[in-house]
């Protein structure tokens, strides 16, 4: 079944087209369920309620509705990252170590947000086989990131952008937030929880900002409540924003 909730956040990167969008919701769906081999164009067609030659008519193969699939959900998360990202790069008013706290708490935002599951099925099977759909979202929405949040600490700290202890340190931080997305399930049980709530996301935000902050600066968090950004969860009812 079609998740309603994803509707709004599908545009083609191919057109506008109401079939083309849908057909790449059912995409997403489909290679997240079945991954890129297991799934056939009947399949996808049948789904997505188009027969067999709407694909290579809008999108010209498998291949290439498979990689607007991973194009559709990386521009979605990039607009809600180039904020995270604007905001980390503005030294204007804040030091520096506020503005990568607020990133980390931001980025743990979006990640626990409710996006579509699909999404995340879509992206881990792409990640499993190194494929160009895992280059694109990767690139476009997670490594941007991840490059402006270790200039930042190099700024703070002094220490080389290149030094590899810094990136070991700023991937193991950011891959430890991306399991709430990813391994989810995984997460809520070894905690004993059976969702993420409200109360339980400003928990986990502390101890990430307080783990983060440790390891990547050796600093101590302030005091001072971090206010949650609507904008960057959908699970409070947020929309993205504009790029």
């Amino acid at each position: 079944m079609r998740d309603e909730q994803a509707d709004y956040l599908f545009v083609s990167p191919v057109s506008g087209s109401d079939t083309q969008s849908r057909m790449i919701q059912a995409a997403i769906e489909v290679f997240g369920s079945l991954g890129y081999a297991g799934a056939s164009t009947r399949q996808l067609a049948k789904h997505a309620g188009v027969n067999q030659a709407a694909i290579p008519y809008h999108f010209g193969g498998k291949r290439e509705l498979y990689l607007a699939a991973a194009s559709a959900i990386a521009d979605n998360i990039q607009t809600r990252v180039d904020p995270i990202i604007a905001a980390l790069r503005d030294d204007r008013g804040t030091d520096p170590v506020s503005r990568i706290e607020r990133s980390i708490i931001d980025f743990f935002q979006l990640l626990a947000g409710d996006d579509p599951e699909a999404w995340t099925e879509f992206f881990v099977r792409s990640e499993r086989d190194a494929d160009d759909a895992f280059e694109i979202i990767y690139h476009q929405a997670v490594a941007r990131f991840q490059a402006q949040l270790i200039e930042a600490i190099a700024q703070a700290t002094g220490v080389p952008p290149t030094d590899e202890d810094l990136n070991i340190r700023v991937v193991i931080v950011l891959g430890s937030i991306a399991n709430f997305r990813t391994l989810r399930n995984v997460m809520l049980s070894s905690l004993g929880w059976d969702k993420l709530d409200v109360e339980r996301r400003t928990r986990l935000e502390t101890a990430i900002r307080q783990f983060a902050l440790a390891h990547l600066l050796g600093n101590r968090p302030t005091d001072r409540a971090i206010p949650r950004h609507a904008s960057h969860s959908l699970a409070d009812g947020g929309h993205p924003p504009s790029a």
